[in-house]
């Protein structure tokens, strides 16, 4: 069923059983969002649905992206990472532990982001086993024999996906980094091989609650959210029925769509709060664990998922010091102070992304992000280190510059393991300022 158009909408705001529906649905979008999203990207990801598609592999079966992602070969993700190898995998743990396999990486950073069907992280890597060779069983809910000689490793829900980064020192290092993201297997039940599908359009009808619904019936119960639960059931998609769309009054019909429909705009509008804001950098430390949160929760699923903060921190920026958004018809300096570098026990990059797409953007220098790894920097001589945004190659060269999209964009300094200073707050990163 397609969604009502705005008109529709509008001329049902006085029939009550419309916005019952539309009230308790709108709860349902926000709440479901994470679970809806993932549903759809492993959908999306388990089969062959575009021929530009970077990976694509069976349940419970590792697949490792070709190359350090570009433009050309990000895919679907948004605000990918230009600094590793991505390994992607969608686990399905209902029918017992899924045993992984790490080898001995040494002194090369990596982190598996397991994300549950909530989106939120739960990490293993560097900072969790430093580099060590093991065997981990990965344990849903539902449990299950842990093989000997296996460190368990429990997991919320019985669906994951498995997004694992591997440090990449340049592209000289690209294949000694893709041969130990490819030592990293996973042994479990598999599901059907990788066919030819359409995309999962989860958001464009009440096919959002149908997944929804699907999903409540198996994941276990979670205390505190009964009262929820009801309203959903009342509303024909919660855990204790079976949602269907065609049995629906056409009040109720409409009042779902509608809610549907102005879900995102909803998301946009009140989803994320930075807990932190300094020099125009943005920052929350609720994003890993929002709780009760649910409209944080969708926002951050909306807007690619996280980490653990003290896997990696994130600070995002869209204005200049002077309150401007930052665009590529003007130029801009982040000049960091001697000393002053972000301090990370790890690496650190700074990234440039299209507002309207949060995803990374062509450039002749073919730079898609800049940090402590970037060879040929250009310090000043008192240590300082100035970094040039612009749309086009700034006049003193291009050794200290990010090249960016030529309309509206954002930016992203990546800390990975963030030391101390960096998480509560006492380091602040430099302003951004216009310079043309």
């Amino acid at each position: 069923m397609t969604l009502p158009t705005p008109d529709q909408c509008a001329a049902a705001t006085m029939d009550a059983e419309t916005m019952l529906a539309q009230a308790i649905g709108l709860q349902g979008f926000i709440y479901g969002f994470p679970i809806v999203d993932m549903l759809k990207q492993r959908h999306n990801e388990t089969h062959r649905v575009r021929a530009d598609q970077p990976v694509a592999a069976p349940v419970n079966v590792m697949a490792v992206y070709p190359g350090v992602l570009t433009p050309a070969t990000q895919g679907q993700l948004r605000a990918a990472n230009s600094d590793t190898l991505y390994l992607n995998a969608w686990l399905d743990l209902s029918h017992g532990p899924v045993l992984l396999d790490v080898p001995e990486m040494g002194d090369r950073y990596y982190t598996l982001a397991f994300m549950d069907l909530y989106g939120k992280p739960h990490h293993l890597g560097t900072r969790t086993n430093r580099g060590r060779a093991l065997r981990y069983a990965l344990v849903g809910p539902g449990g299950g024999t842990v093989t000997a000689g296996c460190e368990a490793f429990h997991l919320p829900t019985d669906t994951v996906w498995l997004l694992g980064r591997v440090f990449v020192d340049g592209a000289r290092d690209e294949q000694a980094a893709r041969a130990l993201s490819q030592a990293i297997t996973l042994h479990g039940v598999q599901g059907p091989p990788v066919t030819e599908a359409a995309p999962l359009a989860a958001f464009d009808s009440l096919a959002f609650f149908a997944l929804l619904n699907g999903a409540l019936r198996t994941l276990p119960a979670v205390p505190g959210e009964e009262a929820l639960m009801a309203q959903f059931d009342s509303a024909g998609f919660g855990p204790g029925c079976v949602f269907d769309a065609a049995a629906l009054s056409p009040a109720a019909a409409l009042g779902l769509g509608w809610a549907v429909r102005i879900g995102p705009e909803v998301l946009a509008s009140r989803g994320f709060r930075p807990t932190q804001s300094a020099n125009g950098w943005l920052l929350s430390s609720a994003v890993a664990n929002p709780g009760r949160d649910y409209l944080l929760r969708a926002e951050i699923a909306r807007g690619g998922y996280v980490n653990e903060p003290e896997e990696s921190i994130y600070p995002a920026a869209i204005m200049d010091s002077n309150g401007g958004y930052l665009t590529g018809a003007h130029r801009y300096r982040i000049h960091f102070a001697p000393g002053a570098l972000p301090p990370v026990d790890a690496f650190w990059s700074i990234t440039a992304y299209d507002s309207r797409t949060a995803q990374l953007t062509e450039n002749p220098l073919r730079r898609y992000a800049i940090g402590d790894r970037t060879r040929g920097l250009a310090f000043g001589a008192d240590g300082s280190l100035d970094i040039v945004l612009a749309a086009d190659p700034p006049p003193e060269g291009t050794s200290n510059w990010l090249p960016v999209p030529a309309g509206p964009y954002h930016i992203v300094t990546r800390m990975y393991l963030p030391r101390a200073e960096a998480l509560d707050g006492r380091y602040v990163l430099p302003p951004i300022d216009r310079v043309d």
